[in-house]
């Protein structure tokens, strides 16, 4: 395969984030960070969150460092964000979990300003993710919808090639065209993988057309826009953990689509279940939903801080192309703190207080009104009698094989 993340651009945003993260606005950034969240949640943080509060503030940090890696909007290039720590070509990547990230995204972002046009050029490797969007977003936060295109809308030619426009003017007809808005900062790209083994990001590359309007962002200047943007967001981003921290313990919401389209973050086109979890040692949450033959579909856990679980490391998170589908067409996930031996096991790597994720991409027809989801807590021992006879079982040799292959379909990214 062709790692279409493996490039120039990419290593050399990765350098100028390492460059500024000890830089003193930056550290101080991190402390009022942490700081901030921890007098906003209270004592209603659960205690055994209490310290995670530091990673999650740096990796919240760092998440805006590759966006102020990515912001240069006269010089414009892809800068992967969102991942866990990692080692590769030679060097190590700082984690950047934030937001309720999702396991199965690629995301990267480009600086785009108003004023100033560009093209991006994209080509479809080996398989294409099950759904690909591009949203030109309005703040660093990536809250503020202007515009989403979907792969499905595009002109994609016979070899996988496609070129996208965006400037000032408006779409007027044209295919393949985005139109800023003044307060325009982003192209936001999110490659959703529905079969991590065989799907594969598209290879994208930006440029801007006509003269540059300024020099080249400095890391002085990253490092500054880092630590002021990264505050800023702080109550948007409490906000969203909130959605989910607010809901009863062991809830979870029926699927909808966000009437607050464009304003208060995620995907415009997708529809979403969220939900929380409080399992005691021998409880076990049974999670069904349907996938209504979405292009993407998927459900994960995050920790009570809404940052996701170490999806590189346990199956935190599965697509509908992981899990085993049920005869009546329902996916059945069971998510518990130890393994119940369900092929659709959900771990929650020992963390008492989690949230729940669903997302549906790609929906075609009238899927949006097939939208299902719901669950219920039983006991351990209750288990097999509440699953369909058809469920898939597995021994600890067909788990630790589910594992490995997850784990090799994981390292296709690097």
């Amino acid at each position: 395969m062709i790692n279409s993340i493996a490039n120039p651009d990419q290593f050399a945003a990765e350098a100028d984030v390492v460059a500024i993260r000890n830089d003193p606005r930056v550290a101080q950034a991190r402390m009022t960070i942490e700081a901030l969240f921890d007098r906003g949640y209270g004592d209603r943080l659960p205690d055994e969150d209490r310290p995670l509060l530091g990673a999650f503030a740096e990796e919240y940090l760092t998440n805006w460092l590759f966006k102020a890696a990515a912001s240069d909007a006269q010089h414009p290039r892809f800068v992967r964000n969102f991942l866990p720590a990692h080692h590769w070509h030679g060097h190590d990547v700082p984690g950047a979990r934030t937001g309720g990230d999702n396991p199965d995204n690629c995301y990267r972002l480009a600086g785009i300003a108003h004023g100033t046009a560009y093209r991006v050029t994209g080509r479809v490797l080996d398989r294409k993710p099950g759904n690909v969007s591009f949203t030109l977003t309005g703040n660093y936060g990536t809250s503020v919808t202007i515009q989403t295109v979907e792969d499905h809308e595009l002109e994609i030619d016979a070899d996988g090639n496609f070129v996208i426009t965006i400037d000032d003017t408006p779409v007027a007809g044209r295919s393949n065209h985005m139109t800023t808005a003044p307060h325009v900062k982003f192209l936001f790209v999110r490659d959703s993988m529905m079969d991590w083994a065989h799907e594969t990001p598209l290879e994208l590359h930006i440029e801007r057309l006509g003269p540059a309007k300024a020099e080249p962002l400095s890391r002085d200047e990253m490092a500054a826009r880092a630590a002021f943007r990264s505050v800023e967001d702080v109550p948007l981003y409490f906000w969203f953990q909130n959605v989910w921290s607010g809901l009863a313990p062991n809830t979870l919401r029926p699927p909808f689509l966000p009437a607050t389209k464009g304003v208060t973050g995620g995907l415009v086109t997708q529809g979403i279940a969220h939900g929380t979890l409080a399992l005691g040692a021998d409880d076990v949450a049974i999670l069904e939903y349907h996938p209504v033959d979405a292009g993407y579909a998927g459900v994960q856990l995050t920790e009570w801080l809404y940052r996701s679980l170490d999806y590189h490391k346990a199956q935190s998170s599965l697509t509908a192309a992981h899990s085993a589908i049920d005869s009546d067409g329902l996916v059945r996930c069971v998510m518990s703190h130890r393994d119940p031996g369900v092929a659709n096991w959900l771990d929650t790597s020992g963390h008492r207080h989690s949230h729940i994720i669903l997302r549906w991409q790609a929906m075609r027809g009238d899927a949006s009104e097939r939208l299902h989801a719901s669950m219920k807590i039983v006991k351990f021992d209750e288990l097999r009698g509440e699953l369909p006879a058809d469920t898939i079982w597995l021994d600890a040799a067909a788990r630790a094989d589910q594992l490995a292959a997850r784990l090799a379909a994981y390292a296709r990214r690097f």
